[in-house]
């Protein structure tokens, strides 16, 4: 398995800040809590405001979609087991 190295510099460097602060008002509480960034949330944001598929690709997502809540949804092992032996030994 192949491990492709971090491409962008700003992802390290964000995550060694923030786990060199020291965590602050902690709640006693028992739970856990996550808190995003503002460069997070803000990417978080601009992600969802883009529309990155084309109509076709909604409309096969909103199929999908329908066929699981309605219980219609096969998968088919053997395409699944073609498609992971390709991967694996560089089929075409």
């Amino acid at each position: 398995m192949k491990i492709n190295p971090i491409s962008n510099p700003n992802i390290l460097r964000s995550y060694q800040a923030s786990k060199a602060t020291p965590i602050k008002n902690r709640v006693a509480s028992g739970r856990d809590e996550v808190v995003f960034s503002e460069e997070a949330l803000s990417f978080a944001k601009v992600m969802t405001e883009v529309e990155t598929r084309t109509q076709e690709e909604r409309a096969h997502i909103a199929s999908v979609t329908n066929a699981v809540r309605q219980g219609d949804y096969k998968i088919d092992s053997d395409k699944i087991a073609d498609k992971i032996l390709d991967s694996v030994l560089r089929r075409p």
